[in-house]
This record gives C-alpha cells, structure tokens and sequence, in this order.
C-alpha cells in the first residue's frame, strides 16, 4: 500500500483531499491558527467530497490549544415530528436507508461556528472563501466521487434535486469533469457574511425545510432554527504511556478507548508477542468493546456516566444483539498540528455515500441519511424520537505523552473507524512501527454491524481481511472464531495522522487508500 509523507518545522496537515490540505496549508502560511485551517479545510472537503461529507451533514472535532483540550460535536437531531410512531403508521419496518424519511438536521455548519468563536483568529468569511470559490469556479470530479454517482444512478435519478446536481446532458458526471456548485456558492457566502444563522433561518433555512418537505420529509424551519453545537470535555484513557483523547458520546470515541484498556490488560508486552497474537488479542478486545457499547447508545442524560462506566469496566451491560462493526460509510478527516504542540483532529460526515440522496433546490445542499441509524422499537437504547440524537460511529482522536502532543489523527468507514485507530496506535505504540508502515500496513476489521438492517438480517460474525494480511494473521484470527473474508481490494478506512516527527519538529502521514493528502512547512 502507498502512502505519503510530509516534514516540517511549523505546521503539518493531512486531509481527505489535495484541495483541502493545500488551503489548509495556505491559511497557516498567512497566519491563522490550527483551528482556522481546519475550518477552511473542512469547508473544502464539503464542496469537493460531497459523497463523504456536506454542510447538509455533521462534524466532531478534538482540539488541543494551550494547555486545554476540548471535544467539539456538531451533530444533527431528529425532526420533532419523527417518532417510531410517525414511521410505522408509512408501513415502515426500518427508517429508510435514503431519501427525504432518513433526514435529519444538518450540524455541521453550527460546529464551525462554535469552533470559530471559541478558538478562531479569522472571521468565517476569510476562512470559506476558497471553498466558495471551489464551488462557483468548480474541481475536477475525482475517481471515488464519479464511482459513487454511477453506482448511486438507479437509486438516487428519481430524488428531488439528483439529477440537477449530479448529471451534466443527461449522464453522470465523470472522472476528471468539472463540478461546479452555484447554488452551494451562495449558500456558504450566506455562511461566511452571517454566520450559522445564514444557514439555519432565514432564505436558506426556508429552502432546506421546503425541499425536504415537498419530497416527503419532516424537515421544519422550526427544526433548523433549534440547532446547536457543543464543546465538552474530551474522554481519556492512557495506554503504553500515552493519554488518548476522544469525544465522548454520543460519538463512539469510547469504543476505541475501552478497546485499548482492554488490549493493555491482555497483551502486558507486545514486543514479546508474535504479531499474530497481538491482533487476535486487539480483535477480542474490540468485540467486547463493540458488544458493550449499547449500554451507551443513544442520547440521554446519564450517556456519559456509562461511558466512563463502560471504561472502567463497571457493570456493562453485554448486548442482547449481534453487536459486531458496520462498514461502508463514506466520511472524511483532516488533522493538523503545529510547532507549539497545538492540533486539531476533524471527522465529518454524510453518512453513507452521498447521504439521503436529496438535494436542496436553491441552496444546493446536499442532505446526510443520519436518521437511517435509528431503530423503530422503543426498547431498543437508540430508537427514533423527536428531537434525538442518534448513536454516531464518527471520532477522531489525539494521543499526547510528556511532551505533549503525539499523534492526532482519524479514520472514516462507518465502524471501522475505532478498529483502524487502534491498529495505527499499536502499531506505533507496541510494535515500533514507524507512522508511514503504521498507516498504510494491511488490516483487518470485525464484520458485520449494528445498524437496523444488519441486525435485522441476523448476519453472522466474521473478519475481514485486506490483500497483503500475512497468512499467520488470517490464520489466527480464524482460528479465534472469526471467520474470515479476503478482500480484492485495500479499501479498510483510510488513516490521516499527523505528530512530532523523527527528522522534523512536525510531520503529517496519511495512506492510498482514498483520495488523502498530506503538506508540512
């Protein structure tokens, strides 16, 4: 597997896309700080990723500024009208996997605000400005966006706002062609000239809540007008002489904390191991972890409390459903961290690809199926209710030791991501592995999830397993209950990673898994 590498003295960046690193790069060379850049360069991954990430969709972000840490979530909630009721009075067994029914209220937008306001050295209109420009001027439409759209074709052609946005004379749009987003350019300078509030009254609110309605969703002003963003504390758990820092719920941070607590305690000396029994031991680990997680499922008061719960080991409750990790989900990351020890590491999202499918008319807006991880039983710890926050799998990390900050990165893929965070750190942390063969060795990952339709089907447990896993590894896996599923394809998340570096005061690596990339000065 390729990857690719970036040294410097001042700042390091890795992202999801060139575009993005390039003008998060470019807003530290003119002097904004790491939470500047990742605000100019999560708006450019919405308009050039839009199969992974919009504003129409939802962001975490863990920050280390000074001395503080802090966990930012910008996540959606349900329309007040959408109950389990509401749902099965449509004949409905599962909230639909997309269309206007598996809509709920963007966040995104609401986090780059809270991020600007508590951190920021720039205005927002400095700092969306390359993004609109992306979106008026246009891109050239990268390889997985133009495979999305064609393998998206015969589900999405008849959704309000599709063929509008996503087809050029008739047809798909196509590898290398250029994108370009007018109405989203407008919307983002609404964005930029007023703030959240530009997005969520007013013409544009007007136009999100109108266009969903009219393609049959739930979606109100009144819902727009309710969203918020929050910064907590981040969760923390030390591992080999590390502190790891995550978001708490409802992010599943938590996963890959109580994952490596439990590693820690199974594999004392990894370095005395052979490879093959370190991840049969981190696979065990992970599938309790994931097993246990639904005692934290779901937006409630006491969420929290379990998490820390769950983290010592107090009284987790197993699930009483195949509680294994979903794949697949289109998602995107950019980390940065600078000189003086400050980072921020972001992961955002639309859910699946290219979310609900559903396209604002004249804001250009793209919309996430977050509702679709919700449950229409009342007993289930994540069933749908007004105004509720559904379970996310998204989270980011930043690893710190005495020195302060050592790793920060993050991995998209739905609930691969907690099981691609652990094996990048104990790569690094118990097998010495530099970060370069940390990111970019083959994986593995636990399969299948625990999203409505896969408990629904009943799916068994297994493991998949990439191209160049050596043979001993598959072979133990299997050998401790997994079965295991070869892939064609290296296609197991895709790791950003930035740190202090071994030549240089700061570095940034990322894989070739996806369309990532990396820049240091």
């Amino acid at each position: 597997m390729n990857g690719a590498e970036a040294h410097g003295e001042r700042f390091a960046v890795s992202s999801g896309c060139a575009e993005a690193t390039a003008v998060a790069l470019e807003c530290l060379r003119g002097g904004g700080n790491v939470v500047d850049a990742a605000i100019a360069g999560s708006a450019v991954l919405c308009v050039v990723l839009p199969q992974a990430a919009t504003i129409g969709g939802d962001l975490f972000a863990i920050v280390k500024m000074g001395d503080a840490a802090a966990a930012v979530n910008a996540t959606g909630r349900a329309p007040r009208s959408a109950s389990t009721a509401a749902y099965k009075a449509r004949g409905l067994r599962l909230v639909p996997a997309h269309g206007p029914l598996s809509i709920q209220t963007p966040g995104l937008v609401a986090g780059w605000e809270a991020m600007a306001q508590r951190w920021g050295s720039r205005s927002l209109g400095e700092l969306l400005a390359p993004a609109i420009g992306y979106a008026r001027n246009g891109f050239p439409v990268g390889v997985r966006l133009a495979r999305c759209i064609e393998e998206a074709r015969a589900t999405f052609e008849g959704i309000a706002g599709w063929r509008d946005t996503f087809f050029a004379a008739g047809r798909p749009l196509m590898q290398g062609e250029r994108f370009v987003q007018e109405p989203l350019a407008r919307t983002l300078a609404a964005v930029a000239a007023e703030g959240a509030r530009g997005f969520y009254t007013g013409a544009v609110a007007r136009d999100l809540a109108r266009s969903v309605q009219d393609a049959g969703g739930l979606l109100t002003e009144e819902d727009l007008a309710c969203v918020s963003a929050g910064i907590a504390a981040p969760l923390a758990m030390r591992y080999r002489g590390l502190e790891v820092l995550t978001q708490p719920p409802i992010s599943q941070g938590v996963v890959l904390l109580r994952a490596l607590g439990l590693l820690a305690e199974r594999a004392a000396e990894p370095r005395r191991m052979e490879p093959a029994d370190l991840w049969v031991h981190a696979a065990g680990a992970l599938r309790q972890a994931f097993d246990e997680r639904l005692t934290l499922l779901g937006d409630g008061a006491d969420a929290l409390r379990r998490a820390h719960d769950m983290l010592a080991g107090r009284g987790a409750a197993r699930s009483r459903t195949p509680a294994f990790a979903r794949t697949g989900q289109e998602t995107t990351t950019l980390s940065i961290v600078d000189g003086a020890g400050n980072a921020v590491s972001t992961i955002q999202s639309v859910f699946a690809d290219l979310g609900s499918g559903v396209v604002a008319r004249e804001s250009g807006v793209l919309f996430n199926n977050r509702l679709s991880a919700f449950f229409l039983d009342k007993r289930h710890p994540n069933h749908l209710a007004p105004g509720r926050r559904t379970m996310h799998t998204l989270h980011s990390f930043i690893a710190r030791d005495a020195q302060g900050v050592r790793w920060a990165g993050a991995s998209p893929g739905g609930d691969d991501q907690p099981q691609v965070n652990l094996q990048v750190l104990a790569r690094l942390a118990d097998l010495g592995e530099t970060p370069l063969q940390a990111v970019t060795a083959a994986r593995w990952a636990l399969t299948p999830g625990t999203s409505p339709e896969d408990v629904a089907a009943g799916r068994g447990a297994g493991v998949k397993c990439e191209p160049g896993l050596p043979e001993a590894i598959v072979a133990a896996l299997a050998a401790a209950g997994n079965g295991p599923r070869r892939l064609e394809s290296t296609d197991i998340g895709s790791a950003n990673l930035v740190g202090r570096g071994e030549r240089s005061r700061v570095s940034a690596w990322c894989d070739g898994r996806r369309e990532g990339a990396v820049a240091a000065f």
